[in-house]
C-alpha cells in the first residue's frame, strides 16, 4: 500500500459491461480520479458522495444527470465528457459550457458556417 500522499484512480469497466453502484466507495479519503465510460454507473448521482474527486470522466448522459441533480463535485480540477463517436458535437459543447459555468470559466465559442461547396470542375 502507498503512503499518506498516495492518490487513487478508479477506472470502471468498458461500455457494455454491467452497471455498478459507487456506494461502497463513498468516503474513501484518497480517491481523487474516477473514469466511468457511458452506461457503467447504476446511479450517477452517487458521485456526489465522492467529495474528494479532482478529476471526473463520464459519458454525456451521466454528466446531464449530475447537472440536473446539482450533484457535480465542487472540488473538481478537471473533467472530461466521454460520449459515442456519433454524438451531436453541439450538444456536447452545450454540456461542456454548463460545466464551465459552474466554475466561472469562459464558454466554448460556437460558430456555424453555412454554404454550398458545389462541384468543382
Amino acid at each position: 500500500m502507498g503512503g499518506p500522499g498516495v492518490r487513487e484512480t478508479l477506472t470502471l469497466g468498458a461500455r457494455g459491461s454491467r452497471s455498478v453502484s459507487l456506494a461502497p466507495l463513498i468516503g474513501l479519503p484518497r480517491l481523487r480520479s474516477l473514469v466511468a465510460p457511458p452506461g457503467t454507473l447504476a446511479d450517477p448521482t452517487e458521485i456526489a458522495g465522492l467529495n474528494r474527486l479532482e478529476y471526473l470522466e463520464l459519458g454525456s448522459q451521466e454528466w446531464g444527470v449530475l447537472l440536473e441533480a446539482d450533484a457535480v463535485p465542487q472540488g473538481l480540477l478537471a473533467a472530461a465528457v466521454n460520449g459515442p463517436f456519433d454524438e451531436d458535437p453541439l450538444a456536447v459543447a452545450g454540456l461542456a459550457n454548463e460545466l464551465l459555468a459552474l466554475w466561472g470559466r469562459p464558454r466554448i465559442l460556437q460558430t456555424i458556417v453555412e454554404g454550398d461547396l458545389g462541384l468543382q470542375a
